[in-house]
């Protein structure tokens, strides 16, 4: 079966208030057609399909949780306005 490595690239890049941060992005590239450099581009993670399935859904279970708890948030704010302001 074959097995994906996950490399994190990160570029640096300027904050509004001229801080360095850093951009980070993912790839995630088949171990049998990588060419990558091992000592520059440092692999996360060699998974295999199944693996790489199970850490997709469990990302894409944490955003959905954040989305979530975020329009709760947002609706429990919105009521608690609604209660404040008096009746015409």
């Amino acid at each position: 079966m074959e097995t994906y490595n996950i490399y994190m690239d990160e570029t640096p890049s300027g904050d509004v208030d001229g801080d360095e941060g850093y951009e980070v992005e993912f790839r995630v590239v088949g171990a049998s057609t990588d060419d990558g450099d091992p000592e520059s581009n440092a692999v996360l993670a060699g998974l295999d399909l199944v693996d790489l399935i199970n850490l997709r859904d469990a990302l894409q279970q944490e955003i959905d949780n954040y989305a979530l708890s975020s329009l709760e948030a947002e609706a429990t704010a919105a009521g608690a306005m609604d209660a404040e302001e008096p009746l015409p």
